[in-house]
């Protein structure tokens, strides 16, 4: 049974008194991770430590080994800091461009990274499964 709220809330649903939407825990993860790759660091001002790293790159360094192994150490760091819920089993990092056209205009390159996260429950050591999320610049 979802346990776990969806953010952000339905404001809406709050001043109509109505209930908000709730979320399984693997959907709770899921979103949480997101909401931390799509932060940028100090961005949330409640917590300057908050947010990821990968906004303080160029996507071009990301090809770089030193470079992704930083952010892959600072994900897994995130996930044990702010997540007890979770342990992370493993991190990964793809970088791609990707032509695309919008509208039929001219194409723009699109370069993405790809951060694949494994891991399991902490209560249960339940493995879920794998999650995929994408971070994009345009060029």
């Amino acid at each position: 049974m979802p346990d776990y709220y969806a953010i952000p809330p339905s404001f809406g649903a709050l001043t109509r008194r109505q209930s908000l939407e709730k979320l399984s825990l693997e959907e709770s993860v899921a979103q949480n991770i997101a909401l931390y790759l799509a932060t940028r660091p100090s961005e949330y001002h409640y917590d300057p430590t908050y947010g990821c790293i990968i906004h303080n790159y160029e996507f071009q360094e990301l090809n770089e080994t030193p470079s992704k192994d930083q952010i892959k150490r600072s994900i897994e760091e995130y996930l044990r800091q702010f997540d007890k819920r979770i342990e992370p089993e493993r991190v990964s990092i793809e970088v791609a461009d990707v032509e695309e056209k919008i509208d039929g205009r001219n194409p723009r390159v699109c370069r993405y990274i790809q951060i694949v996260v494994q891991c399991r429950l902490t209560q249960t050591r339940e493995r879920l499964p794998e999650m995929k999320f994408r971070v994009v610049r345009y060029s």
